[in-house]
């Protein structure tokens, strides 16, 4: 949060030395104190907020392209004369604990064409998917891995972080 709360007070003193208040010059200094707190993360203490929009990054651009690859597989199968389907239920123990990740990972992966996340196990520790596209329970899982090791960064706390807190 303290990442955030500099960014954005950065934003709003750009825009009051541009003497303009609108949502461009907040934009450009949001922008500005984004670069800012990059060149300058242990003096301000800001090394969780930039590590987490950077992997937010990351993962947008990994989202978009692993979503216009699916769209394509699965439109290419729609599409075949006699398509070799396989569908298959697949169990996948998941390193995702808390639950707005789960959720994340969830919604992600039933966003993809051709997937769908049926639930949990009791303790959350297992995903049930039904998956079609994979010649093997292993390829489906490896798919599925991908996604959550990509989500990773942006849940799970960093090493300084922790060392932070309790100073």
């Amino acid at each position: 949060m303290r990442g955030l709360a500099l960014n954005i007070l950065l934003a709003l003193v750009w825009a009051l030395f541009a003497g303009e208040v609108s949502l461009r010059e907040l934009a450009v200094g949001y922008m500005l104190g984004f670069v800012i707190l990059t060149l300058f993360p242990r003096a301000l203490g800001t090394q969780d907020y930039v590590r987490r929009n950077f992997a937010a990054l990351r993962f947008f651009i990994f989202f978009v392209r692993e979503m216009t690859i699916a769209n394509v597989q699965v439109a290419l199968l729609a599409l075949r004369p006699r398509p070799p389907l396989y569908s298959r239920i697949v169990a996948y123990p998941n390193k995702l604990r808390s639950e707005g990740a789960q959720m994340m990972l969830t919604a992600v992966l039933t966003l993809m064409p051709g997937s769908v996340v049926m639930g949990f196990n009791d303790d959350r520790s297992v995903m049930y998917m039904h998956i079609i596209g994979f010649r093997t329970p292993q390829e489906a899982r490896a798919s599925i891995q991908k996604v959550e090791d990509m989500l990773l960064p942006l849940f799970e706390e960093h090493p300084y972080a922790a060392k932070e807190a309790a100073l």
